[in-house]
């Protein structure tokens, strides 16, 4: 039967196709790698904290990432990807489900390693319909979820792919569970205390380039390799780094630390914040001590969210917070408080009232690499990364004619884009012309490259910088004059 399309009007059909996935642009997205009570190892997006605690568990004392993700909600934060830290040695908690032969039927696992999985329980029941069976997942004594009827194993094995507590893997045995009582997942630990570097690695690594633009932390770590692992993962994967400083009142210490944590030509993608923060504790009447990675990957979330742009810096009335009561040391003096800036070290401050970060710098030489101390220009370099990365995506395979169609909407598209980063102000120019340029020609796509199948531009811009001193004069006219 076919569907009459009015016009005007609204109209609603069924696609029986999906529509295609583009690359991710979003650049307000926080990226933070960090140990937990439970949870996946592999990155998975959580938009508030009833979204990790049903994932990730309660608040640790071992780990800051729960007060730093709920700090980040708190600034206006969207979304954030954890990419969970373990031990070498971690195990995932899982138990055995038989069939009437005491074969394995299916196996449950903990959605990830750690201790805490051995407190879920899992049994199976006899479902409603003739032949079929039911998984239910017990915690604390509560019955947390429940199947539908499943008609095999591999309908098992599909329900869990959803399930928040648990993931089933087929057994050897083809038949299906007997039923049993709930009993206990065991085996779980998560090793963390033997975690080193390389498992901070490790879980960097697994946030790969196509999760997208974003910040990239791993609050509350403060050592030059942590540092380090962090700028280098930014400049590699078109991401920026927001690191928290030591939390130390000791200016020499700051600076040692800003200056261990550049990395090469990534330092332009790298900012460091200090001091940490006091916030509202989850008990009334209490206090927690967060680090300002926080703070800022929420304000970046806030501003992008508002259309400021990318560059727009997450600072002064753009970085005024919601939910900071308190700095964790005492505030530096006008002297120290520049040599910091100059240093790398962007100092948020109490001020008219407000905790307001007062620093837009990146960690680069400020000498040697004038050009990059912007840190908002890393992040203009990655929002235009992400998008013309999403916008190239659409020709790839088209044939590149003689005629230069192909290459002329290449130019085109990526000319659009560039417009509307200029309209923004992010782009500087009296003019489009004097902002940007994007070359497609000869020079760029030659007879070799073309029969190399390659389709090559580059753009040309001016960033826009930022204010980061404000100097008015008073000049006093004699009332006679």
């Amino acid at each position: 039967m076919s569907t009459v399309l009015i016009r005007p009007g609204v109209n609603v059909t069924l696609r029986s196709n999906p529509s295609a996935l583009g690359a991710p642009t979003d650049t307000g997205v926080w990226f933070v790698v960090g140990m937990t009570d439970a949870g996946p190892t592999s990155p998975t997006v959580i938009r508030s904290m009833s979204d990790y605690q049903a994932l990730f568990g309660q608040r640790v004392s071992y780990s800051v990432l729960y007060d730093a993700l709920d700090i980040f909600f708190r600034e206006g934060g969207g979304s954030a990807y954890i990419s969970r830290v373990v031990g070498p040695a971690a195990v995932v908690a899982t138990h055995n489900l038989l069939d009437g032969s005491a074969a394995v039927s299916l196996v449950a696992n903990a959605l990830g390693p750690g201790a805490s999985g051995n407190n879920i329980s899992v049994g199976v029941r006899a479902g409603q319909g003739a032949g079929t069976f039911v998984v239910f997942v017990v915690i604390g004594g509560v019955e947390v979820e429940t199947s539908p009827d499943l008609a095999d194993p591999p309908t098992a094995v599909l329900w869990a792919q959803n399930s928040q507590n648990i993931r089933l893997v087929l057994g050897a045995s083809t038949n299906d569970p007997a039923v049993a009582a709930a009993a206990a997942l065991a085996g779980g630990n998560d090793d963390r205390n033997n975690a080193t570097d390389t498992q901070w690695q490790a879980a960097l690594d697994r946030i790969t380039t196509d999760f997208g633009p974003g910040q990239v932390s791993a609050p509350g770590r403060t050592t030059d390799p942590g540092h380090q692992q962090l700028v280098t993962h930014a400049g590699s994967h078109r991401r920026v780094a927001v690191l928290d400083a030591p939390d130390s009142a000791t200016l020499a210490t700051l600076q040692a630390s800003a200056l261990g944590a550049r990395v090469g030509t990534s330092s332009k993608f790298g900012a460091m914040f200090w001091p940490w923060l006091i916030a509202p504790g989850v008990v009334s009447g209490s206090t927690r001590s967060v680090p300002p990675s926080a703070l800022i990957a929420g304000l970046i979330g806030r501003n992008d969210n508002a259309g400021l742009g990318p560059d727009q810096a997450a600072a002064g009335d753009n970085g005024v917070s919601l939910s900071v009561i308190g700095l964790s040391q005492a505030a530096m003096t006008d002297a120290n408080r520049q040599t910091a800036n100059t240093s790398g070290i962007n100092v948020i401050r109490n001020l008219y009232g407000t905790f307001r970060n007062y620093g837009w710098r990146s960690l680069v030489d400020p000498v040697a690499e004038q050009d990059w101390v912007d840190y908002g220009n890393g992040r203009l370099y990655m929002a235009i990364a992400a998008e013309a990365t999403a916008l190239a995506e659409g020709f790839m395979f088209d044939k590149i004619d003689g005629k230069g169609v192909t290459i002329s909407s290449f130019n085109g598209v990526l000319s659009s884009m560039l417009q509307r980063f200029y309209v923004n102000g992010d782009l500087y120019g009296a003019s489009a012309a004097d902002a940007y340029y994007v070359d497609t020609g000869p020079s760029v796509n030659t007879p070799t490259t073309i029969a190399n199948h390659e389709l090559h531009a580059v753009l040309n811009v001016r960033m826009s910088e930022f204010a980061e001193m404000v100097q008015i004069e008073v000049y006093k006219i004699p009332i006679n004059a």
